[in-house]
């Protein structure tokens, strides 16, 4: 009988050759990159320990890729804006790099504070950032948290199993039945903007919002439930964001790993808020620029990132941004107002340019008699359903009906979620929208 490192060793390393697969299946560039980014940061993490320069060094040639596929046209773009001379050339950005990028700099960054050794081993180290689950769009998984579990004695856990296939099944549901089905609304009218009125600019608003968030909250939980299936644990990555009573909350609650990840190293590295006001605000206004700019090169979502920052700047110097609103009325007034402030900061996020996003807001605000312009009125009863688990989730989750304590009820809810999927899906809709981030 194979001993338990032998068998750890043994599953790490399958388990790594499947991720490669998968992802080269996706995009057999970014296996390049991965391979690169994982040798350098394996390496390079021995020699940063207390030391700026090797420090520099790694971080450096670890985010090269990053710079040339994703930024690099950007930086022509600007150039050649103030009236530089720039040849820029259109770039296919690896699937998934933006995520394993900064995965790898928070564990350097880690080693270099002394919070934890170099790694020791390539094959746990290549598997902590190759690990198919997290690849394609995160959660952004810290070192502390995984890497035990990549070294740990994993055995089949069959509750732990049973919830996997849970979030496996209304993750999909989020991503096929709600997000698919809103891109095809949604993308439709973005490419028809000239022709499109006010009321269907706001509608689209609306449904974006909606689609974004099962998208990407729909994946998070299809990974994480894929993780634990497999005896992983993965960092929570969404906690009801559209329930957020401030700008601030919603950023507590939305991509919960990135969040995490810009406070540890990039706000208090600027250092937080133990300083004067003034520098306090200038740090979150540049933690959300960074936010904007990993998210995409380009202008709009740059505003978008200071946007979210000076937003919560002023609900801090208001005092509204803490997590306690008193009363059942203010804080669903709250609640509609930060929805509100959200789904107008996604047009930004969304349209391609700012005149764009110019032509939106100026249509959104001439509307004088709106109606909401929708997709098939089926969807907004699926839409519901979301929402409604959400508030269950949010309020009262002893009555969620994944868990509940009737079998029957329970598979009642099995069998209507498999069957939405089977009879209202999109199944051929494209890549995660964070896929491409």
């Amino acid at each position: 009988m194979l001993s338990t490192s032998v068998r750890t060793k043994t599953g790490n390393a399958l388990l790594l050759l499947f991720s490669y697969a998968v992802l080269t299946f996706e995009n057999s560039l970014a296996c390049i990159w991965l391979a690169y980014v994982t040798v350098v940061t394996f390496f390079g993490a021995k020699y940063v320990v207390r030391h700026r320069l090797p420090l520099f060094a790694t971080l450096m040639l670890a985010v090269l890729p990053l710079l040339v596929f994703k930024y690099y046209g950007f930086a022509c773009a600007i150039l050649t804006d103030i009236g530089l001379p720039c040849s820029s050339h259109s770039l296919v950005v690896p699937i998934g790099i933006s995520f394993f990028t900064l995965q790898s700099i928070g564990y350097i960054i880690d080693v270099y504070r002394g919070k934890m050794q170099p790694e020791t081993s390539l094959l746990d180290h290549s598997l902590f950032l190759g690990f198919f689950p997290q690849i394609v769009a995160g959660p952004i998984n810290r070192y502390s948290k995984l890497m035990p579990q990549i070294k740990g004695n994993r055995v089949f856990n069959s509750q732990q199993s049973v919830e996997g296939l849970r979030m496996l099944l209304w993750g999909m549901f989020l991503k096929v039945v709600i997000a698919d089905r809103l891109l095809l609304y949604v993308d439709n009218t973005v490419e028809h903007l000239a022709a499109a009125d006010g009321s269907a600019l706001l509608s689209m608003a609306l449904f974006y919002s909606f689609q974004i968030y099962s998208d990407f909250a729909g994946y998070s939980l299809m990974a994480i439930g894929t993780a634990k299936i497999l005896g992983f644990d993965l960092t929570d990555n969404f906690r009801r964001p559209y329930f957020s009573i401030s700008v601030t909350d919603f950023w507590h609650r939305w991509h919960i790993s990135l969040s995490s990840w810009l406070r540890d190293y990039v706000y208090i590295s600027l250092g937080g808020n133990r300083c004067s006001r003034w520098r306090h605000y200038a740090n979150i206004v540049l933690t959300f620029l960074v936010s904007g700019l990993w998210h995409g090169a380009n202008y709009t979502f740059l505003v978008w990132g200071l946007l979210h920052g000076v937003f919560q700047c002023i609900e801090k110097a208001a005092g509204l941004n803490n997590k306690v609103a008193s009363g059942k009325l203010l804080k669903a007034l709250r609640i509609l107002v930060t929805f509100i402030i959200i789904t107008l900061l996604w047009v930004v996020f969304r349209m391609p340019t700012l005149a764009d996003v110019c032509t939106v807001f100026g249509r959104i605000a001439t509307i004088t008699n709106f109606h909401l312009v929708m997709p098939e009125k089926y969807v907004l009863l699926l839409l519901s359903i979301a929402l409604l688990k959400d508030a269950v989730d949010e309020y009262r989750p002893q009555y969620d009906l994944f868990h509940h304590r009737s079998q029957w009820l329970r598979w009642a809810t099995y069998v209507f979620v498999g069957m939405s999927i089977i009879l209202f899906g999109v199944f051929d809709s494209g890549q995660f929208i964070y896929a491409k981030f």
